[in-house]
């Protein structure tokens, strides 16, 4: 297999098509942290292209239709920040931890996924996910980087959090070959979602 193939095996299993606005979300809307639960950031930031004065009431579909991304994952909710700045983390996890987090099955990892084009970061999206190499066994952790075509890059971080209500990793800090990666399955929660609709 190639490795674009690779990636749209990647990506695929990643894709979400029902997006939620973090900033319209109440504690009502979302279940309580439960501290013996393992959690996972997730959502997606579109990038420096949107900003406070950016009208946008799409979902990750729409974004990665308008956009023509083939490929390129979305978990909800979807986080657009006041300068277009990448997201503050620290302020995510104090004011909207309920609404930017998935419950972390077993045999999952947090996942960072990061777009690059130009050298500078295009879009990101955390979640939970099942990492697996090329050849057999799971990755624990650790950063992945490939370079697609011209101008473009992509690189997943993945780690493992513990249980607890307490910020989760999602990121790592080695890199390796982006192209021993592949999702096999995508997270349990975006399975059911997208079999609801």
């Amino acid at each position: 297999m190639t490795q674009r193939w690779y990636l749209v095996l990647i990506f695929i299993s990643i894709y979400i098509t029902k997006c939620l606005s973090a900033d319209n979300a109440t504690d009502n809307d979302y279940p309580k942290l439960q501290p013996d639960w393992p959690y996972c950031f997730q959502f997606t930031w579109f990038g420096p292209d949107f900003d406070n004065v950016t009208r946008y009431n799409g979902t990750c579909a729409d974004y990665l239709d308008e956009k023509r991304a083939v490929g390129v994952p979305c978990a909800a909710p979807i986080v657009i920040t006041y300068n277009g700045s990448f997201p503050d983390l620290d302020y995510l996890w104090e004011h909207h931890k309920t609404s930017i987090l998935c419950k972390r099955s077993e045999n999952q990892r947090c996942v960072k996924y990061t777009y690059f084009l130009n050298n500078d970061i295009a879009n990101v999206t955390y979640t939970c996910a099942k990492v697996q190499q090329h050849k057999g066994g799971f990755i624990d952790n650790g950063c992945y980087k490939q370079k697609l075509d011209e101008g473009k890059e992509a690189e997943i971080c993945v780690c493992k959090s513990s249980n607890g209500i307490h910020r989760p990793c999602n990121k790592a800090q080695s890199f390796t070959n982006f192209a021993n990666i592949l999702y096999l399955l995508a997270p349990i929660a975006i399975i059911n979602n997208y079999l609801r609709q």
